[in-house]
This record gives C-alpha cells, structure tokens and sequence, in this order.
C-alpha cells in the first residue's frame, strides 16, 4: 500500500472527494482499502494494537470531517491519510506518557505515608490512613476496587481489565479518574483538619 501508483492515487482522491459529500460508502471503502496501512502506521507509533485501533478510528473520523479540505495537487492521498493517523498517534502517546507520570507519582506519595515510630508521627499516618479509607469510598466500585488492586496488590492494568472484562485503556481512565478524586478528597481533609 505504500507503493501507491498513479491508479490507486486516483481511486484514493476520488473516495476521500465522496467522503466530503457525506458518501458513507465511500468511507467504507476508504476504511477497507487503507485500513491496514494506517494502523500499522499507529501501532507502530504507539506500540500497542489497541491504542492503535482507537487511533485508527479517531483518524478516519477525522479523516471524513476534513475530506473537503484534501488537495491532492499538496499531498498524495495515502500521505495526507499517513499524517493525520500520526498527529493522532503521537498525541495520544503524549497523553498516555502524562497520565503514567501522575500515576507514577500518586503511587510514590502513597508510598511514602508516615509510619515512623514516634507518636506524633504514628498519629498522623492513622489520620492520613482513615481519610484515605473515607476518600476511597466515595470513589466508584470499579474505580475504587482498580485503585486497591493496583496500589495495594501490585496488579498491572492489563490483569484488572482482565478482572472486570474491560480494556486496559479503561483501567488507566478509572486509576487516572480516581486518583484525582482521592488527591483533592485527601487535599481538602487535610485542610479542614488543620
């Protein structure tokens, strides 16, 4: 697909030329002689078949909200399809590396609660300790019970999506959703208990 020859050039501006006339067949199409290409494209990128996928599909929307802006006297049709699959991708890495980070962080500060021997010090790992327990409950089940097995038994995201029979992207969501929950939760106990 790569190797496109004048021929195919020319089927790819005529179905991305329906596409801007809101011709649902011809995104079909699109999709299915294209397809392929791209999402090797974006997995290749993002390294991951299902990141890739729903890069691949964030892409062909815009793909078909964009197609009356294509000129293909600027760009060969495959090329101007390869790019906009890219930015996505490369977005989506971004989003992915920032949300791992405040993971990341959020699990060393729980790792470094207070647990010293002196009393001043034991008394406020036990605070710190129940408003965690009270923030946690008004967290979802799923978000509640992804962040335990995560935090607390070392699960990766891969075996609690496997645990709720989800995707692992909807695991980071749920630890990324419920992770700013507990930090503001904890934030404004810690104020109020001042």
């Amino acid at each position: 697909m790569t190797d496109t020859n004048p021929h195919q050039d020319e089927e790819l501006i005529n179905l991305i030329a329906r596409c801007a006339l809101r011709d649902q067949a011809a995104l079909k199409q699109l999709f299915e002689r294209v397809s392929p290409y791209l999402n090797a494209v974006a997995q290749r990128i993002l390294q991951s078949r299902e990141l890739g996928n729903e890069v691949l599909q964030e892409a062909f929307l815009q793909i078909w909200n964009n197609a009356s802006s294509y000129r293909p006297q600027l760009a060969r049709p495959l090329t101007w399809m390869a790019s906009i699959v890219r930015y996505r991708a490369l977005d989506r890495l971004d989003k992915e590396v920032r949300i791992n980070r405040k993971l990341d962080h959020w699990h060393e500060d729980l790792n470094e609660l207070p647990g010293g021997d002196e009393p001043e010090t034991s008394a406020a790992a036990g605070q710190l300790r129940f408003h965690l327990h009270q923030c946690l409950t008004t967290l979802g089940d799923k978000i509640k019970h992804s962040i335990e097995l995560a935090y607390l038994y070392g699960y990766t995201r891969e075996q609690i999506a496997e645990q709720f029979a989800t995707n692992s992207n909807t695991v980071k969501s749920w630890l990324h959703r419920g992770a700013e929950r507990l930090k503001l939760c904890l934030e404004a106990k810690h104020h109020t208990h001042r």
